[in-house]
């Protein structure tokens, strides 16, 4: 028994000397950082209240100007020993998936992703810079925000700014945009690099939303049209290849084009009011372009007992109109609520031996607006 004692008393001071040399290890083994969130926890990216979308506008096109967060440089504040790593990590959150689009849009040379919204057609661009005990780093894109710097083992604060910006990034449905965008957490690790490290839930979490943005989309009303062609016989056609003597006039309206202002926040951006309007005229398929003869369609054969004729349309000094042609809308201005009216002919015109009947023709009107 007396054996067994000693034994038992040698382990225990084994022990305790063992606790005596971590306790005399080099600090930098415990060093660490404990940090906290100030007030206010919630900042919020101030977007106009509206956002006029031109239908056509190219995709990747800017809708706003970028609108950003104060630069804050106390989102937390570190109390740390010895020597270590904390900084500032933004996360996509809300309405913004963590996956962005294909689309980027340049702030101040460094490219953000656009990611997508809760408004199909519309998207976000993101990114910022960080606040570290002093010193401001970025910008930097989504979603590879942060940046952190050794404390040294003194009390710091650490912060940053979001950034961001509305792009177009397909067709774009009416709706409002609005919804959480981001959060912010505290990073902290032994090492000057990311990843590794930790994300710092306890510290408390930063969060990111947007003023609600109502997108519409711009057009103009372009009713249909028929004309009538009245009554024609053969005399009307001086020969193969030549239009009728006997044309009719016509109106092409685009009416209630909307009035719109230009996003004055960023030259870049062509959101606001409808810039450009253009438009073309083809037959309802490419095989109703008659062969041989410079823009003439043929007639529909569904409702036509004619043959030997098709159409040719004429503009208003009488040029033949080019068909599946994008032609501008002279005269548009997109700053005013307006209606607009082009003034048109159409004509039969003759290609081969002429049979009587009816004789109808359908050309589709396209409209493009950006």
């Amino acid at each position: 028994m007396r054996v067994m004692g000693r034994a038992v008393r040698a382990w225990i001071r084994c022990v305790l000397y063992c606790v005596g040399v971590l306790a005399i290890s080099p600090g930098h083994v415990w060093a660490t950082a404990s940090c906290h969130s100030n007030p206010p926890w919630l900042y919020t990216l101030n977007f106009p209240a509206r956002v006029a979308v031109a239908r056509d506008l190219p995709n990747g096109s800017p809708l706003t100007g970028w609108v950003s967060t104060p630069l804050t440089t106390n989102y937390w504040t570190c109390n740390q020993s010895e020597s270590w790593f904390t900084g500032t990590d933004f996360e996509a959150a809300g309405i913004i998936p963590t996956t962005p689009t294909s689309y980027t849009r340049s702030y101040n040379g460094v490219s953000f992703p656009v990611y997508a919204t809760n408004v199909p057609g519309v998207g976000m661009a993101l990114g910022g810079v960080i606040y570290t005990n002093g010193r401001t780093r970025g910008p930097f894109g989504f979603p590879q925000l942060g940046y952190q710097w050794n404390q040294n083992g003194t009390a710091v604060n650490n912060g940053g700014q979001l950034i961001g910006s509305l792009v177009k990034i397909g067709s774009v449905t009416p709706g409002t945009v609005s919804g959480q965008l981001a959060q912010a957490f505290s990073w902290e690790s032994a090492l000057k690099t990311q990843p590794p490290g930790n994300l710092d839930f306890s510290a408390g979490v930063i969060n990111f939303d947007m003023t609600p943005v109502i997108i519409t989309v711009l057009t103009c009303q372009t009713p249909d049209v028929n004309v009538d062609m009245g009554t024609q016989t053969p005399a009307d056609f001086p020969g193969l290849g030549a239009p009728s003597s006997k044309s009719r006039s016509f109106n092409l309206a685009f009416n209630n084009c909307p009035a719109g202002v230009a996003d004055s926040t960023d030259p870049a951006s062509l959101s606001g009011l409808i810039h450009s309007v253009q438009y073309r005229i083809d037959p309802i398929s490419p095989d109703r372009l008659v062969s041989g003869y410079s823009n003439v369609v043929a007639l529909d054969s569904g409702t036509s007992q004619a043959g030997g004729v098709g159409i040719q349309l004429y503009d208003s000094t009488g040029t033949v109109l080019p068909l599946a042609t994008y032609m501008p809308l002279n005269g548009f201005d997109g700053t005013k609520a307006n209606s607009y009216s082009l003034s048109m002919k159409a004509s039969y015109f003759r290609i081969g031996a002429i049979s009587p009947g009816t004789a109808n023709a359908t050309l589709l009107m396209t409209v493009q607006y950006q």
